[in-house]
């Protein structure tokens, strides 16, 4: 875990391996109440449960506290018995409810990334969920925005969902969500894609987001999300604190250093 001293974020760093959870490594901690604490995994992780409980086993017992805890997209991957969205957020709210039976995070809220997939295959029905954990009650938002391979098979919520009035208005974005913001796209994107795009712009101007929170799979490079932060640094003024938490993995080729990637996915 590294703690920057004076920022108002928590870098809470797990190493591990595919299948199942190696060594997990302190690397320096100081107490303090921080604003956002967010899990970066280092190396791959697999999404199952048991491993997922073992990891916040571990953060339960570290001295910090934080008012937003962020994990990664994926950090439980449950099992597939869907068919509408609705379905999958009761769902995921009654594994997540599981995965922190007896386990104390020593923050207000929780943002836990859920997955759930009927196959192997991303063109086939699937959801990827951000399942909120704020004082016993539970939100559930999940992408809108999917990518070129997923505009058949993914099961969408509904933008609305994606803003949340909280200890503060939080904007909550999952992990190819936050490329609405990237304008390199905005003239050649069509169809209902184009529809979201433009709605989720207007809507996040109308609600005036103080906290974005964003949940992605694997950034092994901060340029992946870096042209969409500073968008909506320069569209919504009133964004005050922005965290990425995710996988630092890239089949043994990442792509940047990680102080740089979590230097550059915050601010």
């Amino acid at each position: 875990m590294v703690q920057m001293k004076g920022k108002n974020f928590i870098e809470t760093l797990f190493f591990a391996r595919p299948e199942k959870v190696g060594e997990i490594r302190i690397l320096k901690f100081d107490t303090v109440k921080a604003k956002i604490a967010r899990l970066f995994i280092v190396g791959n992780f697999s999404g199952r449960f048991e491993d997922a409980r073992k990891v916040m086993e571990k953060i339960s017992e570290l001295d910090f506290r934080a008012e937003y805890f962020l994990t990664p997209s994926g950090f439980l991957i449950i099992p597939w018995k869907f068919r509408r969205f609705a379905e999958a957020e009761k769902g995921g709210k009654l594994w997540v409810e599981k995965l922190l039976k007896g386990i104390e995070i020593n923050a207000n809220h929780l943002f836990v990334g859920v997955d759930s997939y009927s196959s192997n295959s991303i063109r086939k029905p699937h959801v990827e969920l951000s399942v909120i954990c704020s004082q016993e009650e539970f939100y559930c938002t999940g992408k809108v925005y999917p990518t070129v391979h997923q505009e058949r098979g993914l099961v969408r919520a509904d933008v609305d969902s994606h803003f949340v009035d909280l200890d503060d208005r939080v904007m909550v974005l999952c992990c190819h969500d936050l490329t609405i913001f990237n304008p390199r796209s905005d003239h050649v994107v069509r169809g209902f894609r184009k529809e979201i795009k433009e709605k989720f712009r207007e809507k996040a101007k109308k609600f005036s987001p103080e906290i974005v929170l964003h949940h992605s799979h694997y950034t092994d490079t901060p340029r992946t999300w870096l042209v969409s932060w500073k968008t909506i640094e320069r569209e919504i003024d009133s964004v005050k604190h922005f965290a990425t938490s995710g996988v630092y993995y890239n089949n043994g080729n990442v792509r940047a250093k990680l102080d740089e990637v979590l230097k550059l996915t915050k601010k």
